[in-house]
């Protein structure tokens, strides 16, 4: 007897909220640790396949895991040139939202708000 065909797997508004909030935690670590968000690692520290969880998080949030941490990361970049004093240099804050350099965080930043963090800075003051 041929085995049964696989039924495609579908994601629940439940498995949205687990990955966004291992996300969440994920991001913490690496803001905590300043070090460098990377996929790979993430899928490392729930004990998964990077290649699965990349598919999953495509089907689970609509958009690559790639680009919904690097959305994070900008927004909590983005608070902390809000928030920082300016003695607080680019390269630090980069560091603490997990760019890993300076030239990372400036090459998203204006990809995502069209002006780099240090104008974004000026104006927000």
């Amino acid at each position: 007897m041929p085995p049964k065909p696989r039924k495609p797997r579908t994601f629940t508004h439940a498995h949205r909220q687990r990955l966004e909030r291992a996300a969440e935690h994920y991001l913490d670590k690496c803001y905590r640790t300043s070090s460098a968000v990377r996929t790979s690692e993430f899928a490392m520290d729930l004990g998964l396949n990077p290649s699965y969880l990349s598919w999953m998080a495509m089907r689970t949030l609509g958009k690559p895991l790639r680009d919904y941490l690097r959305e994070k990361q900008l927004l909590y970049a983005a608070w902390l040139l809000q928030t920082l004093p300016p003695e607080i240099t680019i390269g630090e804050i980069a560091t603490r939202s997990g760019f890993g350099t300076t030239r990372t965080l400036y090459r998203c930043f204006q990809a995502a708000y069209g002006t780099s963090p240090g104008a974004f800075r000026e104006l927000k003051n």
